[in-house]
């Protein structure tokens, strides 16, 4: 499924979530960086805060 501009950064972080458990770290971290994008936008601090932690924790090798 592709993500849009328009969709809610809530859901593009349910997305990096589903991705990270299935082993997709990768593709876990760019839409992790979507979802930050959005809640940046939004000015939603837990939601920023939890995309940075993720794409950090997913990043380490």
């Amino acid at each position: 499924m592709k993500l849009s501009k328009t969709t809610p950064f809530w859901f593009a972080r349910l997305k990096s979530l589903i991705q990270a458990k299935q082993g997709d770290k990768k593709g876990a971290i760019e839409t992790a960086k979507i979802s930050l994008a959005g809640a940046e936008s939004a000015n939603n601090q837990d939601y920023v805060k939890m995309n940075k932690d993720s794409i950090a924790e997913w990043s380490k090798k």
